[in-house]
């Protein structure tokens, strides 16, 4: 008996429902990318200017985690380029404000750069003969012992476990970082923008980061 062709109007509703089915999965492709940790879109959470009960303990947004491969030895940052070693920390070091009245806070990853830095430079003063009184040196000294305190709180606290060959000479070394430190530096520049021209709070905070804005 011969088999019966399929109608003219079932070939549409099946091209038709065809079309819709794989439109559904491209917006779906998308919207699952967007939320996921290969986005690499900075997905900021709260406004600048949240009302909070307790101060924030971390930045209110969400980064993308990210991989870095180190070379060593690394010649990008030679010890006496600093101006190169300048544009490791965001303008006034990364601070950023919080809050209906914009309370300022330090970012742990910008105030460790900025300790990596001042160890840096007083380690080429001393070697190169920068410092001319000893009131400078010992200065410089005094901040260097305060940042190898904070170094050494947050390397023990990250506790990174990446391991790399126990062997002499160069390396390469595969990172797994928690978050793009580009988009952290991202959230920075947004905050620094929103808040640009309103003076700090007048609280014991203010004189400190004023400080700092150098």
């Amino acid at each position: 008996m011969p088999t019966r062709a399929p109608s003219h109007n079932a070939t549409t509703l099946l091209t038709f429902a065809t079309i819709i089915s794989c439109t559904l999965n491209v917006f779906l492709l998308i919207y699952v990318w967007k939320h996921s940790s290969f986005s690499t879109k900075l997905q900021t959470g709260r406004p600048h200017n949240f009302e909070y009960a307790h101060p924030p303990l971390e930045i209110p947004a969400t980064f993308s985690p990210s991989t870095m491969v180190m070379q060593h030895p690394d010649t990008e940052y030679p010890a006496s380029n600093d101006r190169k070693w300048a544009t490791i920390v965001p303008p006034m070091l990364g601070f950023i404000r919080l809050g209906p009245e914009g309370t300022p806070f330090s970012i742990a990853m910008f105030h460790q750069l900025h300790c990596v830095n001042g160890i840096r430079f007083a380690y080429r003063g001393a070697r190169d003969g920068l410092f001319k009184t000893p009131e400078a040196l010992a200065k410089s000294f005094g901040h260097a012992n305060h940042c190898f305190d904070i170094l050494r709180h947050g390397l023990l606290c990250k506790a990174d476990t990446t391991l790399a060959r126990a062997s002499a000479g160069n390396a390469t070394v595969v990172r797994h970082c928690e978050a793009d430190h580009a988009q952290v530096r991202e959230y920075v520049t947004s905050n620094q923008a929103f808040w640009e021209g309103v003076p700090f709070p007048k609280d014991e905070q203010t004189e400190y980061v004023e400080g700092w804005e150098s």
